[in-house]
């Protein structure tokens, strides 16, 4: 009996001891933002123009308007000149910023020339603005400058660069 009663009072507390440390549990929860989306609509395109005889730069201003500098004649087609246009949707009234490049290479269709692009510019001043407080949509567009060297060879010429969004 003295036995049964031992085995049962081990049974007991280790009972007591396993129920105890099951209970022990720790709860929590994360709720994250919903993220930016962006959606590029109308890619940058700076426009046909003559190959220049000096160094030269094309100024495209986010209203789509080309400035230039240099010896050669910006031209009305075929293709025209865009600035880059930006969709954004996230958070309702969200505030956040944007961040452009510093500069980036575009390339001739040989495959090595190439032509600079940097100055980018948005259509926001301060590079922010507030995600719409009924829709969490807003839209932007970015201009920059193109610089090209003195009889900078004719044809096409293509690249990328990165465009960020983030809230604050």
């Amino acid at each position: 009996m003295k036995n049964l009663f031992k085995a049962l009072a081990v049974a007991i507390l280790m009972a007591g001891f396993s129920s105890s440390l099951m209970a022990q549990q720790d709860i929590g929860a994360l709720i994250l933002d919903q993220g930016i989306q962006i959606t590029q609509g109308q890619g940058m395109h700076f426009g046909t123009m003559t190959a220049p005889s000096t160094v030269a730069t094309v100024i495209l201003a986010t209203d789509n308007s080309r400035t230039k500098t240099g010896t050669f004649n910006l031209l009305a087609g075929p293709e025209h000149a865009y600035a880059g246009s930006y969709d954004l949707q996230g958070e309702l009234g969200a505030t956040y910023t944007i961040t452009l490049p510093a500069s980036a290479t575009i390339t001739h269709t040989d495959l090595t020339t190439t032509m600079t692009v940097n100055t980018f510019v948005c259509s926001y001043a301060g590079l922010a603005s507030t995600l719409d407080a009924g829709t969490g949509q807003d839209n932007f567009k970015v201009g920059a400058t193109l610089h090209m060297a003195s009889g900078q060879k004719a044809g096409v010429y293509a690249g990328t660069y990165t465009v960020t969004c983030d809230y604050n």
